[in-house]
């Protein structure tokens, strides 16, 4: 499995709606309200996952990193999405427009 080389792009304030907490592997799928569009988090170790509350409004400050697209993610990427169009899609858009894979560390959440 190749591990992309991430790169820190920039740190950001969110206003998200929780969708989904997923406690086992530490993520958080929610709903950016600014930009109308969903999002997946890596949440850090510190925040007490068990305590967010599903639909609910929180502040988020977000860590924003990038990794190249390289022939090797672009095959691991492939094999783990052969069961979801969505995915395929996102793949065949960052070939086409040349954007970067990009990753949301949450930092913290705010009421």
């Amino acid at each position: 499995m190749v591990e992309p080389e991430w790169k820190y792009v920039k740190s950001v304030q969110k206003k998200i709606r929780i969708i989904r907490v997923d406690t086992q592997n530490q993520t958080i799928e929610a709903y950016d309200i600014d930009q109308c569009f969903p999002l997946s988090f890596n949440a850090h170790r510190q925040i007490d996952l068990k305590k967010i509350k599903r639909a609910k409004i929180y502040q988020a400050s977000v860590e924003i990193y990038e990794a190249e697209f390289t022939k090797e993610l672009e095959w691991q990427m492939m094999e783990a999405a052969l069961h979801s169009h969505e995915e395929l899609k996102q793949i065949q858009d960052y070939k086409k427009t040349g954007a970067k894979p990009t990753r949301f560390d949450l930092i913290s959440l705010k009421h």
